[in-house]
């Protein structure tokens, strides 16, 4: 007979994913604080300040699948070490640059990091060992991210203001290293069932066999579901907020006339804001449904952005918070809402196949945001217009959840 453990050794896998995702997602969100300071030293134009971030997301595009794939094959306990180790070093060569190709060397680097150890892996992780709570396990993990923006952003921002941006990028490439590579490599599991459990939520009994990685046939199937088009949708619109708002914003707050100490810390609360909600929006959409929590956010979301765009020189400072306030509540829904749905429409043990090809999606609207935000504000002397479009943005990323409709899958696996 199989014993049934008193703490489920998941808890144990969320709260490592979502410390490993604080200090990954965390770094990789300094991008606006680099921009910055690259911008100030180098004196180059925003379009061509913007070149590294964007050659980044076209690393993390190219090879998002491949670490999906490494993360079914072969799992956390080796991938995730791997991730901190190109994150740091990244990092590391960043803050040696003298050129733009160093920068986009480095970047690129850091852009691997967030991949090997990023949302697509840690959200595949954690559909691994959690079904009936999903949403609520993804939303901690992220949550976890979101605190990285939370610390990390103001903290960066501190570090480059007292000792400069290089010494500070060095010393966080070094520190990352050091901390996620042991822990990730003893204490992580890839399944339940390398542990003799079964997955939160599942049917009681022996555990299931694990199944080999998804195949190219399998995923060829999954590129002609209408559902996994729905769902590129969304991810493709979470991209472009999500990247636009990191490497812009704080420049667009600084432009606007609010201390860069000011902004910094506003960037944080909106981190405070994801962080807290996350888990939240993951409890209610396991609770009432994927499509309903999404909009709700999504809604947020767009309040949030448009106060962004009204920033202007003598603005109000209410508008700032109230960008904080709705981006920050609204953007905390998304990732969250958005893994569970996939999880919810594809099996969990090609989850990070599935997961990696999506963030071709997320990559590719990054791209889109990070460039139009350069090209808008040298073409027009302010983002105004860039963030107007991105409320247009979000607005189509909700429509393409509600068409992959996780609901239908949801019901029959839960109905009785």
């Amino acid at each position: 007979m199989q014993r049934t453990p008193r703490f489920y050794y998941g808890w144990i896998i969320v709260a490592i994913a979502s410390f490993t995702m604080m200090i990954i997602s965390g770094l990789f969100y300094t991008a606006g604080v680099l921009f910055a300071a690259i911008v100030s030293e180098f004196g180059w134009s925003r379009t061509t300040a913007s070149l590294p971030f964007s050659i980044g997301l076209i690393s993390y595009a190219a090879t998002a699948w491949l670490a999906g794939r490494l993360f079914d094959a072969y799992g956390p306990r080796w991938l995730f070490p791997l991730g901190a180790l190109f994150m740091g070093g990244g990092l590391v060569v960043a803050a040696q640059a003298t050129t733009m190709w160093h920068l986009c060397v480095g970047w690129g680097l850091a852009a691997q990091g967030f991949n090997l150890a990023g949302f697509a892996p840690h959200l595949a992780l954690v559909s691994l060992w959690f079904e009936r709570r999903r949403g609520t396990a993804a939303g901690l993990v992220l949550g976890g991210a979101n605190l990285g923006t939370l610390f990390i952003v103001p903290l960066t921002q501190y570090f480059v203001d007292l000792y400069g941006w290089r010494w500070t990028y060095a010393a966080l490439g070094v520190v990352t290293v050091l901390i996620l590579a042991p822990l990730n490599a003893l204490w992580q599991r890839h399944r339940p069932q390398d542990i003799g459990l079964h997955p939160e939520g599942a049917a009681t009994g022996p555990p299931s066999a694990v199944v080999p990685p998804m195949g190219l046939s399998h995923l060829l199937g999954s590129l002609r579901n209408a559902q996994f088009w729905g769902l590129l949708v969304s991810v493709c619109s979470i991209g472009w907020l999500s990247n636009i708002t990191s490497v812009h914003q704080l420049a667009h707050m600084v432009d606007s006339g609010f201390a860069h100490l000011l902004a910094a810390s506003v960037i944080g609360l909106t981190g405070l804001l994801r962080a807290v909600s996350s888990p939240v929006w993951g409890s209610l959409s396991d609770r009432f449904g994927r499509e309903p929590i999404y909009t709700v956010g999504t809604v947020l979301c767009m309040v949030g952005i448009g106060c962004l765009a009204g920033l202007r020189p003598q603005a109000a400072l209410g508008l700032l918070y109230g960008y904080a306030i709705g981006f920050g509540l609204g953007y905390g829904m998304h990732s969250t809402v958005q893994a569970a749905a996939t999880a919810d429409l594809f099996p969990a043990h090609h989850l990070g196949m599935i997961l990696g090809v999506l963030e071709l999606g997320w990559a590719v609207g990054g791209f889109g945001g990070t460039w139009l935000g350069g090209y808008w504000y040298d073409r027009h002397g302010g983002y105004h217009g860039a963030f107007v479009i991105t409320v247009l943005i979000c607005a189509l990323g909700c429509l393409g959840l509600w068409l992959a409709a996780p609901r239908h899958n949801r019901l029959r696996l839960f109905s009785g």
